[in-house]
């Protein structure tokens, strides 16, 4: 493979990689689900405030339990997503939330190890351009 393609490679990959990280990070739209998906999903995604790293839908704790079932009355009481989830967060903070929010520096957390990925690969690709020019004549 020739020098110029093999730079290109390594231009195309980390732009691959992007673009897989967006999609994959690209808000879809949902239609309407049942009462019990939502309360899951909610579940999934919200931190137990006494558990280390476990999530509401996960833990057997007895807050757990009752956190459920205010997800539940939640729901029946016509509340958005949304709103379930500001009030957990208002309730214990940020850290309730298990991904990191999609705003200030949850971005950061999200855009981090892609940064790291594209900058490694131009250095790789910046050294191996480097070491591979021709040594001009030395007279």
């Amino acid at each position: 493979m020739s020098e110029r393609r093999r730079g290109l490679v390594w231009l195309i990959v980390p732009v691959i990689a992007l673009g897989v990280l967006v999609v994959s990070l690209w808000p879809g739209e949902t239609g309407p689900e049942d009462p019990e998906a939502r309360a899951y999903n909610l579940a999934i995604s919200l931190k137990c405030p006494i558990c280390a790293g476990e999530s509401l839908a996960g833990s057997q704790t007895d807050l757990a339990k009752d956190l459920r079932a205010r997800i539940d009355a939640e729901i029946a009481a016509g509340r958005t997503d949304e709103e379930i989830i500001d009030s957990f967060v208002a309730a214990y903070g940020e850290q309730v939330l298990l991904d990191p929010p999609s705003t200030g520096w949850g971005v950061m957390l999200w855009a981090l190890p892609v940064a790291v990925l594209i900058i490694g690969a131009a250095a790789i690709f910046g050294l191996r351009r480097k070491n591979t020019e021709p040594v001009g004549d030395k007279q």
